[in-house]
């Protein structure tokens, strides 16, 4: 407000100068004095108001000069302050409200000099039009393709952060899909041998049952890390280590990724656990091959089953459209090959 308030000032002192100078050039009706000089200032001090009150600056503007060409005064730079104050309207309002005031403005200010340019020029409808086109209809057009390309601009800005929220939405869902899978597929295995040996083997039953809860709190734990949106844990030896407690036959061959960003070790470690699930669903008694190894920047995942009764990780589906849209998303490759040997093959960049 001080910046706009200090710029009005100035502007006052411009107007009035260039005011007293019109009165010296022209042959007006009334010469300048200090009620015209007052009207000058006044119409220019109110665009102080014109970010906090674009209407009330407006008006002012409007009235003001208007009365001071009514009662005679010459033409001059207070007709820049409703130039001025119709551009700021046009372009903080909508385009409905600011084109109503340009037509109200329109009316009050030919109304003000209609008595003055049909006595000295005896062509109004010529002197309205200039009038209109030269000290409302260009500012006020000015401004309305100003409000018009910050409303395009808020809409595309508006459009992107619900794009963004539907993604997260999609995110989190995905995620809360594989945390859950993988957590019921590790349990209902568990539960099934602990099923199994709960007569015969009671201490290999219990194993079972405390496997069972450490996964369920390590699920529990997952799925509350994606809700709040932190980091969940990516340890892949600890995932493998679950599938076998469930007594699914996993070789693990593996680098540290000590090289690796942590985008690549969570994307990796979500395919090594979307396939392990696969795995414990459709292949659990053939087993599975996990390797996760750092070549120069990248990280390869290739997870195979060892095809004992031809079993495969599961048919090309939701889980492997997910894994593959995790992995194309960061640039790398995602290949799926089904046939005597079912491999899941990726290649994750930096």
């Amino acid at each position: 407000m001080r910046r706009d308030v200090l710029l009005a000032l100035g502007f006052a002192v411009v107007v009035v100068l260039g005011g007293w100078r019109a009165g010296l050039v022209q042959q007006p009706p009334r010469e300048p004095d200090l009620v015209g000089y007052a009207l000058m200032a006044a119409a220019a001090l109110g665009l102080a108001w014109r970010r906090r009150q674009p209407v009330a600056a407006l008006a002012g503007a409007v009235g003001f000069s208007s009365v001071y060409l009514l009662v005679g005064y010459p033409f001059g730079p207070i007709l820049l302050a409703v130039v001025w104050a119709m551009f700021e309207y046009a372009r903080r309002r909508p385009l409905r409200d600011s084109a109503l005031a340009a037509g109200a403005a329109a009316a009050v200010s030919v109304a003000a000099v209609l008595p003055r340019m049909t006595s000295h020029l005896n062509l109004p409808a010529l002197g309205l039009l200039l009038w209109g086109a030269c000290w409302l209809a260009v500012p006020w057009s000015l401004g309305a393709l100003l409000y018009l390309r910050r409303h395009a601009q808020a809409q595309k800005e508006l459009e992107l952060i619900r794009r963004a929220l539907l993604e997260e939405r999609i995110r989190v869902s995905r995620e809360v899909h594989d945390v859950a899978g993988h957590g019921f597929a590790v349990v209902a295995m568990q539960a099934g041998v602990a099923l199994v040996v709960l007569d015969e083997r009671p201490e290999q039953a219990r194993e079972a049952l405390r496997a069972i809860r450490d996964t369920s709190r390590a699920a529990l734990d997952e799925l509350r890390a994606v809700i709040e949106n932190i980091d969940s844990p990516s340890d892949i030896a600890s995932l493998v280590e679950q599938v076998r407690a469930a007594g699914v036959e996993v070789r693990l061959e593996h680098d540290e990724l000590t090289g690796a960003s942590d985008g690549q070790r969570r994307i990796a470690y979500e395919v090594v656990r979307e396939s392990l699930t696969n795995v414990l669903r459709h292949a659990g008694e053939s087993g599975a091959t996990v390797e996760v190894h750092q070549e120069n920047a990248d990280v390869t995942v290739r997870i195979a089953n060892d095809n004992r009764r031809r079993a495969q990780l599961g048919e090309p589906g939701r889980g492997i459209e997910g894994m593959r849209e995790r992995v194309e998303t960061a640039g790398g490759t995602f290949e799926v090959t089904a046939g005597r040997r079912f491999e899941i093959r990726a290649r994750i960049p930096r």
